[in-house]
């Protein structure tokens, strides 16, 4: 196989759309005003052109992310056809952007959108044998577009898939002059926060005996009387009215999550009977992270004004949503969290038939955000979502994988996270897991008490570089996981980008018993490396992570965060238990006067160089203490003594 992937593209287009073959890049423009070209069905494009992969080699492999909730990431290959429903009450129409190739000597090949982010798609040639083909164009819902209209997708080749998407959103970025707001720049970022969201403890829920306030409010006592420092709070779907609105009820998990729209965003005078306001009064008012979604064609908004009007309803003017960025702002709230996104596009097809209609939804967000000095936090998101954030500038964090707890098996929401991971560190996003419980099972009398597997969602999470939520129960807050995640004063220790799926893992089926799954993260010249062993089988998984592979010539001390042991390490050999981890701390050794060492950092955090933690100089260091903190202690690796702390 030619290890340049000399794509074999065919164009079928309308002679009334103009198709350029530029080496890296294929565009497809409109020469004329179009209109009813559409086939109304997303996934099945009428303007498009094929890109042929049977003349490529049979273990091709492809990594594509679904135009479904939070971009959930597919694999599929020559031989082995796409799944596109492999987590419970997913809709997924099977299409995808952007798609990356791998072939056996692990060349790769990424085909990524330069523009036009909702409207252009990958549609999948494929039967029960395999993947015979890919059909890039517009997609089957565009329905009418003017002479000025284009679309384009860059090609990228090379031997690793991550350093192709990271040279991609580069691009995307350098040609928008992106503005991303700090990873510290809003307080749902900055420190530890609580949530109330799906798989929370109380998210629909309350204590035995009491109502949600009081229920929130004495869990926030408890926590400052744990010194567990909090300093957000999330309020989810339940304090407004839905087209079907469901009750609040005493502790018990609930499964179901029906996709109805929103009647009014307003308090539910049920559960909130002095408001917004009064809850957060209560609650010591916190900054708030306040849940939207999409609006019910039933909701009393649509008496005014001009609607689109589908399966769900979306205001033509987008001033409409000004009125949620004042109650917001009245209410104490520093964030909106924009969720059900897919269910906003995909259930009100007009946002679908013209082009720049979605962006125009989501670039009037943004603008109101920025005119109310709040932040947006996206979730649900498609891949068009994703990418389209390159055109705005108040996006504080994304959602990158389901919901917690809602799959029954937690490794393919690790493996989902730190996939989609990889296409939001490219487009320099940061971006959160969601809440996860820090309590073990031990000792638990339900499941909404614990998780089977606590450290590893808090290291996840600490690794996002963006939201980082608990959502214990009463009782049920583990004040040692906790510590590891923030200071004191619940400053989050975060790396400079969201970890992400190392390349020998991006290919593999997240069920796979073939290896490990490999992430890495870094803090300036220091790299994490985490194994999990998320295989289908509980075999002992033995694997190899080569450190050339994180970029560069340095030499590293490889400190085991787990057992404290650290040597200068080429690779990193390990084998897991099912479900077990490892996280290592991949330490430049440096020269200071003939005595070779390296500096491992806080060793009571998993980020252990986390830039406001430590202070470096390349000679000295210093621990950045919260007030009040007496000493941040510092390990160093000294050659012929080991690891110090200092």
């Amino acid at each position: 196989m030619d290890p340049h992937f000399v794509l074999d593209v065919r164009a079928e287009v309308p002679d009334t759309v103009h198709f350029d073959d530029l080496g890296d890049r294929l565009r497809l423009a409109a020469k004329e005003p179009m209109r009813g070209f559409g086939s109304g069905r997303f996934h099945e494009p009428t303007v498009y052109v094929d890109i042929d992969l049977d003349a490529l080699d049979s273990d091709i492999k492809i990594l594509g992310y679904a135009f479904t909730q939070f971009a959930m990431p597919l694999v599929g290959s020559r031989t082995r056809p796409f799944d596109f429903s492999p987590a419970p009450n997913l809709f997924s129409p099977p299409a995808l952007m952007p798609v990356i190739l791998q072939n056996r000597d692990g060349m790769c090949c990424l085909l990524a959108p330069l523009d036009s982010w909702h409207e252009q798609i990958f549609a999948i040639v494929q039967d029960d044998d395999g993947v015979h083909g890919l059909r890039w164009g517009w997609h089957g819902d565009l329905d009418e577009v003017d002479e000025e209209f284009d679309t384009t997708i860059g090609i990228y080749r090379g031997p690793s898939a991550a350093a192709l998407m990271d040279q991609w959103g580069r691009d995307v970025r350098a040609a928008r002059n992106t503005s991303r707001l700090d990873r510290y720049a809003d307080p749902i970022v900055s420190h530890l926060s609580y949530w109330t969201d799906n798989g929370a403890a109380y998210w629909y829920r309350t204590e035995a005996g009491l109502d949600l306030s009081t229920t929130l409010e004495n869990k926030l006592a408890e926590l400052r009387k744990l010194q567990v420092p909090v300093k957000a709070v999330e309020l989810d779907s339940w304090f407004y009215r839905h087209e079907v609105t469901r009750p609040v009820s005493e502790i018990g998990y609930l499964s179901e999550v029906p996709p109805t729209g929103m009647l009014e965003w307003v308090g539910r005078d049920d559960v909130l009977p002095d408001g917004v306001a009064g809850l957060a009064t209560r609650l010591g008012n916190p900054p708030l992270t306040l849940h939207s979604r999409h609006i019910s064609t039933q909701s009393p908004y649509l008496d005014d004004g001009e609607w689109w009007v589908d399966k769900a309803a979306h205001p033509v003017d987008q001033q409409f949503f000004r009125r949620w960025f004042d109650d917001a702002v009245s209410w104490g709230a520093t964030c909106i969290q924009q969720d059900w996104m897919m269910p906003a596009w995909f259930r009100v097809r007009q946002l679908r038939e013209v082009p720049g209609r979605a962006m125009a939804w989501q670039r009037g967000l943004d603008e109101l955000a920025a005119e109310a000095d709040m932040t947006l936090m996206w979730c649900m998101a498609t891949p068009g979502d994703f990418m389209a954030t390159v055109e705005l500038d108040r996006i504080i964090a994304v959602r990158t994988s389901d919901d917690y707890r809602f799959a029954a098996d937690p490794a393919l929401l690790w493996h989902w996270y730190l996939t989609v991971n990889r296409l939001a560190a490219a487009l320099g996003l940061v971006t959160s897991k969601d809440c996860f419980f820090t309590m073990g099972l031990d000792g638990a009398t339900d499941a909404i008490d614990g998780d089977p597997y606590p450290e590893v969602e808090a290291l996840l999470s600490a690794m996002s570089a963006g939201v980082v939520a608990i959502g214990d129960r009463i009782g049920r807050t583990d004040v040692s996981i906790v510590d590891r995640l923030c200071r004191p004063d619940g400053l989050l220790m975060k790396p400079d980008a969201p970890i992400a799926t190392a390349d020998q893992s991006l290919f593999r089926d997240w069920s796979s018993n073939d290896g490990l799954l490999w992430a890495t993260a870094r803090s300036g010249r220091w790299h994490y490396v985490v194994a999990l062993h998320a295989g289908s089988d509980d075999s002992v998984i033995r694997d190899r992570f080569v450190l050339s592979t994180l970029g560069g010539d340095a030499e590293y001390l490889v400190y085991n965060w787990r057992s404290g042991k650290a040597s200068p390490a080429a690779t990193i050999d390990i084998e897991l238990a099912h479900r077990d981890w490892a996280l290592f701390v991949c330490c430049p050794i440096e020269d200071r006067g003939g005595r070779r060492r390296a500096l491992i950092g806080d060793p009571t955090k998993y980020v252990t160089m986390a830039d406001k933690r430590v202070a470096y100089d390349g000679d000295t260091a210093a621990g950045l203490a919260a007030d009040g903190e007496p000493h941040v202690p510092l390990r160093w690796w000294i050659e012929g003594e080991g690891a110090l702390d200092r």
